[in-house]
């Protein structure tokens, strides 16, 4: 009999990763399913078999949180009870993607629920072997450093996983220190234990890329598939015409013998400095693709998290009150929060909560981590509060941790907002006396258009009378003329009519 640990359970960001305690819950239930992938039990009785807490309230309180938490993260399905003692059917959901399979003996001979999550993260991989830093496992593990620390060398001294120490390289991450590659952490083979390092050693340097799997954040490729490529390419094709698309299968494919032969192809087309510049753009075209396409999926990620950082190393975690605690402020690079209040989908620097600096035209920051650590720790109690994070919030929490170290600041501010208040009342003062004027003005103005209207009127109407009176006269004078006509002779005397007017 075994249970079915699938990859999601132990993969960065994934939406259904669980944690130590959910893991270990889960293959309890697993151990409980009747034929029927069924579990027939109550509370009472999960607590009895389940212990997480010594204290029989406690313990039951844990019980009932990891039920809810795995049924939201669409593991298993049950019914609602009211009481403790009152029968719960639970149900094991269909989840996507590869399993291991873990033996009932192995998981049973497991009493801590780290070491188990340690076994099973190394386990599940193909070839038993993972290639993790010391952030991906804190990541993994929801811990601290030096409890991860801790938590690994104990499983190791166990003798449950070995590991082997990652080479120091000639890249220097700070003076006088080189940068180490990660370690490589693998399960001995109960059959093999008398080889010990020698072979694994022999393994490791013949190569890492096909005998350690690597497990890659943010990135669509996945590591289990060492199968031959089948999306289309012009790699194998002599004399081919290479695209952006076939740079972009090299950077993605798993498959080795496809990488080989690419960068046999790209060596020999850099001999010259026209083939130089075209793998040069079409390479950084493809990255920028891939940049892109990591982008989106890190967008659609971010919209299952309430509250996300990104670490140092790139990696982004979803935190919350379960997990805000043991995550280190110096491993953290930005914190993401939400412009329009939607979803996550903005990150900013975590050393914007410093003071900037300005030397020789570029802009930078002053070494305050004294800052950096109040602000993470008011982070810390918005994440412990539910809420996304917001531009305004996080403006808030930004103002706040300048006031408190530089309190004179805070002074100064209320003496502008109480000259920009006052110059406020003023301007409106002002405004509203200058807007009566102006409403004076127009009813001014109107009064004026109005009478002048009036006087131009009364002008029109005197003016067409005259003009009535003269048309009167004029028709009144050609009636006399007319008249004349008729009793004088065209050679009498008409003189007479000069005289008219």
């Amino acid at each position: 009999m075994y249970i079915k640990i699938y990859n999601v359970f132990t993969q960065f960001n994934h939406e259904q990763k669980l944690n130590v305690n959910e893991l270990y819950f889960y293959s309890q239930l697993a151990t409980l399913q009747t034929h029927e992938n069924k579990v027939y039990t109550n509370i009472d009785l999960l607590a009895q078999l389940i212990i997480f807490n010594s204290k029989k309230s406690q313990n039951i309180k844990k019980i009932k949180e990891l039920l809810q938490s795995l049924k939201q993260k669409q593991i298993i399905q049950f019914n609602d009870t009211k009481n403790n003692n009152e029968l719960m059917i639970i149900s094991f959901c269909t989840i996507e993607g590869g399993f291991e399979q873990i033996d009932y003996e192995i998981f049973r001979s497991f009493n801590d629920v780290y070491d188990y999550y340690i076994y099973v993260c190394v386990a599940r991989t193909k070839e038993k072997m993972v290639e993790f830093s010391l952030s991906q496992w804190e990541t993994l593990l929801e811990l601290s450093r030096p409890q991860t620390i801790s938590k690994l060398k104990r499983v190791i001294d166990k003798g449950i996983i070995c590991k082997r120490e990652g080479k120091y390289t000639d890249e220097e991450v700070r003076k006088n220190q080189k940068k180490q590659e990660k370690n490589i952490y693998y399960l001995r083979a109960k059959e093999k234990v008398e080889q010990k390092e020698k072979d694994v050693a022999k393994q490791v340097t013949t190569s890492s890329k096909e005998t350690v799997q690597v497990v890659q954040e943010n990135n669509n490729i996945s590591a289990d598939n060492e199968q031959e490529e089948t999306r289309e390419h012009n790699w194998y094709v002599k004399g081919s015409q290479l695209t952006t698309d076939d740079f972009y299968v090299y950077l993605t494919t798993n498959d080795e013998k496809l990488k080989k032969q690419a960068e046999f192809r790209i060596n020999a087309i850099r001999k010259n400095e026209k083939g130089k510049y075209i793998v040069e753009s079409l390479m950084k075209e493809a990255q920028e693709k891939l940049k892109e396409e990591q982008r989106k999926q890190e967008q659609e990620m971010l919209k299952q998290m309430r509250n996300a950082v990104r670490l140092k190393d790139g990696t982004i975690v979803a935190v919350d009150e379960k997990n805000i605690d043991s995550i280190d402020v110096n491993e953290v690079d930005c914190i993401f929060y939400s412009y329009y209040g939607q979803h996550l989908e903005t990150e900013v620097k975590i050393q914007v909560f410093q003071p900037t600096t300005y030397e020789n035209g570029i802009y930078g920051y002053e070494n305050r981590p004294d800052m950096i650590q109040r602000a993470w720790e008011l982070y810390i109690e918005h994440v412990k509060t539910g809420e996304m994070l917001t531009l305004s919030k996080g403006e808030e929490i930004k103002d706040q941790v300048f006031d408190e170290f530089f309190p004179q600041r805070k002074e100064e501010k209320k003496v502008v907002w109480k000259r920009e208040r006052k110059e406020d009342e003023t301007d409106i003062s002002k405004f509203v006396k200058e807007e009566k004027k102006k409403e004076r003005e127009i009813i001014d103005i109107a009064a004026i258009v109005v009478e002048d209207w009036e006087l131009d009127e009364k002008k029109r109407e005197e003016e067409q009378k005259e003009q009535q009176d003269r048309q009167s006269r004029l028709l009144q004078f050609l009636d006399e003329m007319e008249k004349k006509r008729k009793v004088y002779n065209d050679d009498d005397d008409l003189s007479f009519l000069d005289e008219l007017d």
